[in-house]
């Protein structure tokens, strides 16, 4: 599986490539942002403003087609709405890859993998 992929460069100045970390760290950074996220279980928030956590680490995979595939487990707390806060997620981190990739195509799937109690 490839480290990198390449983005199109329409000035034909020479190539460009993105690497796996870079996609990965811009997820992570961009789940920050989401209101009541966590990246790790026990965070600094108070507990009933957490409505979900990072179960593992984001997964990215560079497919054939030049298509990026960001995988991201969640453990969702008991009582948070599962549809609300997966979409929360998505639409972060989809404005984030465009922000930063603008020309690679890519597809988020958030899977609830846990449910917590608070």
């Amino acid at each position: 599986m490839a480290d990198y992929i390449q983005v199109q460069n329409y000035s034909k100045s020479g190539d460009l490539y993105i690497s796996r970390k870079i996609f990965e760290k811009i997820a992570t950074d961009a789940i920050k942002n989401v209101p009541g996220v966590l990246l790790k279980p026990r965070g600094k928030a108070p507990k009933n403003r957490v409505s979900a956590h990072l179960s593992r680490p984001i997964r990215i995979s560079f497919r054939k087609n030049g298509r990026v595939d960001v995988d991201i487990d969640i453990s969702l707390i008991k009582g948070a709405k599962a549809e609300q806060v997966c979409l929360l997620i998505q639409e972060e981190v989809s404005n984030s890859l465009l922000a930063y990739t603008e020309s690679v195509p890519f597809n988020i799937n958030v899977k609830v993998v846990e449910l917590e109690d608070k």
